[in-house]
Order: C-alpha cells, then sequence, then structure tokens
C-alpha cells in the first residue's frame, strides 16, 4: 500500500509540473504574439505617415508618427522582436525621418543648442539602427541577394549623412574642457569608428575622404580620452597607438610622452625614442621629432644613462645642427666629460661647440673652466694656468660688457700665477670682496 501512495504522489507531481509548462508556454506563445502585434502596429503607423502620393500625403505626419515611437522601442527590447530584423529596420526608418525633420531645424535655428544636442542623438540613432538591421538583414536565408544587395545599399546611404554628424559632435566635445562633453566626445568618435570600421553596413562604403575622417574620429577619441578623468591607462594608450600609423602620428608620440612625463621616466623615453624613429624622413615633422630627440637627451643625462645620451646627442648634432636647442648636445656631452674630470676631453668638445656657434658665450666659458680644472688637477703649473688666462681673456674681448663671465675668474688666475698688477683691474669684480 505504501508503494502504491509513493506512485500515486509521483503521478501527481508530475502532472503538476506537466499543467505548469503548458501555462508557462501558454504565456510564452502570449507574449511572443503581444511583441510581434507590437511591432506591426508600429510599421503600420510608420507606413499610414510618411509622403505617399497614393493617398495624398505630401509631408510626414509627426503628429501620428510619434505614437509609434514607444512601440518601437519595445519592440526592439523586447526578447521575443529584438532580433527581429523588421523591428530595427522600422526603428531606422522612424527614426530618420526624425533625422531629417531636426536637419530642418537646426539649419533654421543654428544657435539652439537644445536642438543640435537632438539632432546629435537622432543621429546616433539613426546610424546604430541601420547597422543593427543591416547585421541581421544579410543573416535572412529567405530573402533573395539582390533584395538584401538593394536594401544594404539603402540604409547605408541612410547612415552615411549621421555618420558624419557624429564626426563633427566628436570634434565639437574633444576641443572641450567640460567632462560631460569629453565623455560625448568618446562616444561619438567609437560610435563612427565603430560603424566606418567594424560594422557590415559600412564594409564596401567608399569616399575620397574615408580614411581621413577615420584619422580624424581616432585623434578626437584619443584627445577626449586623454583630458577626461579618470580614464584607464590602458585605453589612452591604445587609443594613441591606433594614430601611430597615421599623419598624426607626431602627436600620438607626443601625447603618450607628456602622459608619462610625471609617471614614469622610462615609459616618457621610450614613446619619445619610438617618435624619433617614426618621423625620421617626414619633412613635415622634422620641428617635432627634433624636440622629442632633445628632450630625449636631457633626460637620458639626467638619468646618467652614457650610452644613450651620447647616441642621441650625436643624432641632435648630426641632423639638427641649426636647431636652436641643438648646442645643448655639445654643452651637455662637454659637462659630461667634465664631471668625469676628463678635462682635455672637455674643453675639446666646448672649443667644437665655440666653432659650430660663435655667439654661444657658454661654449668658451666652459673651455675656460675645463683648462683651468685642468691646470688645478696639474697642481697649478704656471702654463696650463695661462691657457685658462688666455681663453677667459677671450671671452672678456668677446663679451666686454658681461663681467659675470670673466671677471671674478681673471683676478682670482692673475693671483695664482703671482700677477698682482695684471690682477689689480679685476679686483672689484672678486665677490668675496
Amino acid at each position: 500500500m505504501k508503494k502504491l501512495v509513493l506512485m500515486m504522489a509521483g503521478l501527481f507531481l508530475f502532472n503538476a509540473a506537466n499543467a505548469q509548462d503548458k501555462e508557462a508556454l501558454k504565456a510564452q506563445k502570449a507574449a511572443q504574439k503581444a511583441a510581434e502585434s507590437t511591432l506591426k502596429k508600429a510599421r503600420s503607423i510608420y507606413e499610414t505617415s510618411i509622403p505617399n502620393p497614393q493617398y495624398g500625403r505630401k509631408e510626414t505626419d509627426y503628429e501620428k508618427l510619434s505614437g509609434a515611437l514607444p512601440l518601437i522601442q519595445e519592440a526592439i527590447k523586447s526578447e521575443y522582436t529584438k532580433d527581429n530584423a523588421l523591428a530595427w529596420q522600422t526603428a531606422a526608418d522612424i527614426q530618420y525621418q526624425y533625422y531629417l525633420k531636426l536637419e530642418n531645424e537646426t539649419k533654421a535655428d543654428p544657435d539652439n543648442e537644445q536642438k543640435k544636442q537632438e539632432f546629435i542623438d537622432c543621429s546616433y540613432d539613426v546610424l546604430n539602427y541601420c547597422a543593427k538591421y543591416d547585421s541581421l538583414l544579410v543573416l535572412d536565408t529567405k530573402a533573395k541577394p539582390e533584395e538584401i544587395k538593394l536594401r544594404h545599399t539603402q540604409y547605408q546611404n541612410m547612415g552615411v549623412n549621421p555618420a558624419i554628424q557624429l564626426l563633427q559632435a566628436a570634434q565639437n566635445n574633444s576641443n572641450s574642457d567640460k567632462q560631460e562633453d569629453l565623455k560625448l566626445g568618446v562616444k561619438y568618435s567609437e560610435a563612427f569608428l565603430n560603424a566606418m570600421e567594424k560594422s557590415h553596413l559600412m564594409s564596401d562604403f567608399s569616399n575620397q575622404n574615408l580614411n581621413d575622417w577615420k584619422t580624424y574620429a581616432k585623434a578626437f577619441r584619443a584627445q577626449s580620452y586623454y583630458n577626461l578623468t579618470g580614464t584607464p591607462e590602458e585605453k589612452i594608450v591604445a587609443a594613441y597607438k591606433d594614430l601611430m600609423t597615421t599623419k598624426y602620428k607626431g602627436v600620438a608620440y607626443q601625447s603618450l610622452a607628456n602622459y608619462y612625463r610625471e609617471k614614469n621616466e622610462d615609459k616618457q623615453n621610450q614613446y619619445l625614442q619610438e617618435g624619433v624613429d617614426a618621423l625620421k624622413g617626414d619633412a613635415e615633422q622634422q620641428d617635432l621629432r627634433a624636440n622629442f630627440a632633445i628632450i630625449l637627451m636631457q633626460n637620458l643625462f639626467r638619468k646618467g644613462d652614457k650610452e644613450g645620451f651620447k647616441k642621441t646627442a650625436e643624432l641632435i648634432k648630426t641632423e639638427f645642427a641649426d636647431n636652436d636647442n641643438a648646442i645643448n648636445a655639445y654643452l651637455m656631452e662637454g659637462q659630461m666629460a667634465f664631471e668625469a674630470k676628463d678635462y682635455d676631453g672637455a674643453k675639446a668638445i666646448f672649443l667644437a661647440a665655440k666653432e659650430k656657434y660663435p655667439n654661444e658665450p657658454k661654449c668658451l666659458l666652459m673651455a675656460a673652466r675645463s683648462a683651468w680644472m685642468k691646470a688645478q688637477a696639474g697642481g697649478g703649473k704656471k702654463e696650463d694656468m695661462d691657457v685658462a688666462i688666455k681663453m677667459f681673456k677671450q671671452l672678456e674681448a668677446e663679451n666686454p660688457d658681461d663681467s659675470e663671465l670673466w671677471g671674478e675668474s681673471l683676478y682670482i688666475l692673475y693671483n695664482n700665477t703671482q700677477q698682482p698688477t695684471l690682477a689689480a683691474p679685476y679686483k672689484k669684480y672678486y665677490k668675496a670682496n
């Protein structure tokens, strides 16, 4: 008897579960039918709102069309119609009607910021809806290839102008100093790039300006990320790396070098060096390349990387001799030898700089000081001191109004060589006096 009771209980549970499954299936079918009905109604409103000469409609009835907006939003979010090509086609069609309306309104009232933002938001939706519809269209195995191609071209053309609007908006927002605008700069540039580089919608789109458009979008995205507080480091780096194969590669290396300037000098140096290498032969960006090399040289000198410094200094002396800062390659190289107590080597470098830059007094000043230090290191021999005196006298002759360069030094040198008569005129420059 007990076994029979258990069997009956199991049968009851099975029947109950089966009944629940049927109810769930029934509810699911009802929900699907409701979603499809919502989509059908939205499509019907659209088709009876747009211009149609056959029915005497010359203009879009936006009052009527507005009734389709909540319906189509419901349809593209419903689990039963969110992957329905017709839902996204209808969404694109409806939104495009509003795009045309807002385009005219912004032209008529170009200073209306609210209207302009509505236009951009509408452009964003049109582009995304067209791309989503196109991605589902190509999966339709029942549609004829020629029909798919025709619709693909139609919605590609529908999405192009909204995409250009987003590109312009990305530029405007990337130049703002407001955080909310910068977020929009990222959003719009990403939307443009996703459409042009990743979507099937624009996979066969061609325009003579397309590469430039994509480059601009990458630049606006990178700039927005750079100035947007809290942007993860990897996003900033990735955004600028996307620019390294474009005409803005110089900006990319410069921006990353600046980004790491206070954070990580090794990475700053990495991007400076990469910039020097990448811009080689680029005549339009040679000034920027020189700037990279000079900053890199200064960093390597301060860091004590003698090999890296000398390599970069030699590059500057060879390729950027006419740059206003190229003299620093000689001065720093001489300073490195000076600090290593190679006074003859330092003097030779400073004199080479003097020959190259005769109007820069630092070159002869440092050569004279090197000669003086050699004299002191050698025990103060008069012949060595005389070499230093001769250089300081030349410095005086070339810069008579700048006694800071030679006055005190000549007083000390003449005294140290027991020439008090010659030292006397320079006593007034002795700071300890």
